[in-house]
């Protein structure tokens, strides 16, 4: 069974699971590794080590207890592995048969091999060599040449494999190989399994630029393996091996091996308060990672049911090892920045050498990254097919606003006009108030229809997803939550209230409002403008007729949203008005928050059906007689518009999740969310418009209704790189403090 890309789920841990972690959490962090360049993924190579996993039960997981094994599920494995390699363990002694070997043997294994090796692996006792790669096959695995030959008892194995890691070392290998002729080039593949001190076994040290030996040669002369070495059916090896590359694929190593080196930086800003530049690199760095720890613990989840999650496991893959890569190409530059604090035994600088000349191997390791971007592209129909099912997963309140959106849609035929409001999205907005869909998340005792804060955020991705602009954050999810908050009733059915934004100027003085503000969006079609001004150690939330107000400079913002430059309020009368205990700063605070969390989840789901757009209009464009999408360098572009965002609404429902009704919005999360979903927005919106060439920046095509929203959306409640900032001196503040960010909620 195999699925697609959109089988991704956010993934909430058990009370079992959450114990794991802590387990091997301080199990992990109570000693310092040393860097190592021993393994290049996985932190260092210790036989000692490994066994001492094993008698833990950290190794091996996945073996059957009948073998010696924990039975662990593959999640549980995947955040002990998570915990191991961010603390920088040394795990190269058992990686590949902890990894790969062990589930394959449970699934296909001949019982006398099962009992020869899964025992060895639970014990953390067992080094398996992957012989997959050929000297003329590389990445494609399906060319190998090296054969097998029946004869009697067992199988005679002849051939070369290359860039085989850890082979000179190893106590089996485990070899792809031609045993049967089939009318496709994958057919015919099995896997058999032979000690590396088998006669005719000669291994030749392949040394990479870092001066180890990662890599080996392996010469196969006539080399006999036992029939019962043989894994699974005699050619069908190819179900096997793509099976195994998931599981090579989809593991946290693809962007957790240079997390040592990543927190040794944020330990060292510690020192440097000033250092922004700095900061927003971490907090960008941080937002990927809680995102890659998203699909891959999800990418667990699915092999746990049993699926098979082969384009899945390439997307993480692909967008895991390019963060790898590039994150040590923004570090390296800091490696001369102070000869005090990076001294040669300094554990950053360390770090730094030992990652700057192995990272080139990250992109290529389990398959090269164009390689798996098309394996990517294959499902990329499929997957741009199910975005609008992502959009209405949670149903009901989805569907509402989705079916409103469009009942306007056909009617409203005229185009945004140049600085003038966008017409479908005031129709949007009129129709959906009328529905009573712009009242959610507000009390019905304060005038509004009712549901949660995790409604409004629904009702925000479905509003991105249609590609119109809504009041749905100035409204109901800023002044609604205000109003609500201090008891004060509004009309949403037959009236808009906006927030009016940062009220540090106002005062107010015998019932009138004195002070102005700036850039209040919607200000222009609203009925009332909200504000939370400070009231001793309290907060005054008041309301305002906006025909009471002096609105100046009223233009249009890049999404086609009505906007007043400056809101002049010098003796506007209040019209309603309450009190709230908190502190203005507080108060200010979580409306930031919650706008800046709505809008994140807006932006994604615009990114979804640009790509969703993109996807299709790349397989109708033809040229040269074919779609644009069948060249490889369209594919490309696809694929990657796809898997960030993909990765983006997997953030951005992992940060949905984490909302709990009457509590303070985590500032983490939030800033996670929006500068994954900002940084994302760039990317997406320049790429996309790149496939669609010249027919994508008219007017008349609806490319320009998602990338305008999504870039303005990048802006409002604070710019991507000042949350990136946030983050990152977050992620500094402490010891440890950037893996606790990380693994908040899973």
């Amino acid at each position: 069974m195999t699925s697609t890309p959109a089988e991704f789920r956010p993934v909430e841990l058990t009370d079992a699971e959450k114990e794991v972690v802590r387990a091997v959490r301080g199990f992990a962090r109570e000693r310092a590794f040393p860097p190592s360049a021993a393994s290049p993924t996985r932190g260092g190579f210790d036989r000692d080590f490994s066994r001492e996993l094993g008698a833990r039960g950290w190794a091996g997981m996945l073996v059957p207890a009948r073998y010696g094994g924990s039975e662990s599920s593959g999640v549980e494995r995947c955040l002990v592995i998570s915990e191991l390699l961010s603390a920088g363990a040394p795990l190269g002694a058992h990686w590949t048969a902890d990894r790969q070997t062990a589930p394959s043997l449970d699934k296909y294994g001949p019982e006398p091999l099962r009992q020869e090796l899964l025992p060895k692996i639970a014990r953390g006792d067992l080094l398996m060599a992957g012989g997959f790669s050929e000297p003329d096959a590389g990445s494609d695995l399906a060319s190998v040449k090296t054969r097998a030959v029946k004869v009697e008892g067992g199988w005679r194995v002849t051939g070369r494999k290359i860039w085989t890691s850890d082979a000179d070392r190893a106590d089996y290998i485990e070899i792809l190989c031609r045993t049967s002729e089939g009318e496709k080039k994958h057919e015919g593949l099995s896997l058999i399994v032979v000690p590396m001190d088998a006669p005719g076994i000669q291994v030749h040290p392949i040394v990479a630029m870092d001066g180890e030996r990662h890599f080996n040669e392996v010469v196969i002369e006539d080399v006999f393996a036992p029939d019962d070495w043989l894994l699974g059916e005699e050619g069908k090896g190819w179900n096997q091996i793509t099976a195994e590359l998931a599981l090579e694929r989809s593991g946290p190593e693809r962007y957790l091996s240079t997390y040592p080196l990543f927190e040794a930086f944020v330990e060292s800003r510690r020192d440097e308060p000033e250092s922004e530049q700095a900061f927003q690199l971490i907090g960008r760095v941080i937002a990927q990672q809680i995102a890659l720890r998203q699909m891959s613990l999800s990418i667990a989840r699915m092999v746990d049911a049993g699926v098979s999650p082969v384009a899945e496991a390439a997307m993480a893959k692909d967008l895991g090892t390019e963060l790898e890569q590039l994150l040590v190409d923004q570090l390296w530059p800091y490696r001369y920045e102070s000869e005090r604090r990076l001294a040669p035994g300094d554990r950053l600088a360390r770090f730094l050498d030992i990652n700057r000349l192995r990272s080139a191997v990250f992109t290529t390791a389990g398959g090269t990254n164009e390689v798996l971007r098309i394996i990517v592209a294959r499902e990329l129909v499929s997957w741009g097919q199910g975005r609008r099912r992502w959009v209405e997963r949670p149903g009901g309140l989805v569907d509402g606003v989705l079916d409103v959106i469009d009942s306007v849609r056909s009617d409203t035929l005229a185009l945004p006009a140049k600085d003038e409001p966008d017409p479908l999205s005031l129709a949007a907005t009129d129709a959906l108030r009328k529905g009573g869909f712009l009242g959610v998340s507000v009390a019905e005792a304060a005038g509004g229809s009712g549901g949660t804060l995790s409604d409004a955020l629904d009702a925000a991705r479905a509003i991105g997803y249609s590609g119109v602009s809504v009041p749905l954050v100035e409204g109901p999810i800023q002044a609604g939550w205000l109003l609500a908050e201090a008891g004060v009733e509004f009309a949403w059915e037959s009236g808009l209230a906006v927030f009016g934004g940062a009220s540090d100027q106002l005062s107010i003085v015998d019932g009138a409002v004195q002070g102005s503000v700036h850039g209040v969006v919607w200000a222009p079609v609203a009925d009332e403008l909200v504000f939370a001004v400070a009231d001793g150690s309290g907060t005054q939330v008041i309301a305002v007729d906006r025909s009471a107000a002096v609105l100046r400079d009223v233009t249009v913002n890049s999404a086609g949203e009505p906007v007043a430059g400056t809101v002049v309020l010098d003796g506007a009368p209040v019209k309603r008005s309450g009190r709230l205990a908190a502190s203005a700063a507080a108060v200010h605070a979580q409306l930031r928050h919650r706008a800046a969390l709505a809008r994140a989840i807006a932006i994604a789901g615009a990114l979804q059906a640009a790509a969703e757009l993109t996807i299709t209009y790349a397989n109708q464009r033809r040229q040269f007689g074919k779609p644009i999408a069948a060249f490889q360098a369209v594919q490309t572009h696809l694929t990657r518009i796809a898997s960030e965002a993909q990765r983006t609404s997997m953030l951005t429902d992992w940060a949905q999740a984490a909302v709990r009704e009457g509590e303070p919005l985590p500032m983490e999360t939030v800033a996670a969310a929006k500068t994954l979903s900002g940084y994302a927005a760039d990317w997406i919106g320049r790429t996309a418009h790149q496939v669609h060439g010249a027919m994508g920046v008219t007017m008349e095509y609806p490319l320009h209704r998602f990338t305008r929203r999504m870039w303005e959306w990048s802006l409002l409640d604070g710019p991507t790189h000042d949350w990136a900032a946030q983050l990152g001196r977050a992620a500094a503040a402490s010891e440890g403090a950037a893996w606790r960010i990380v693994t908040t909620v899973a």
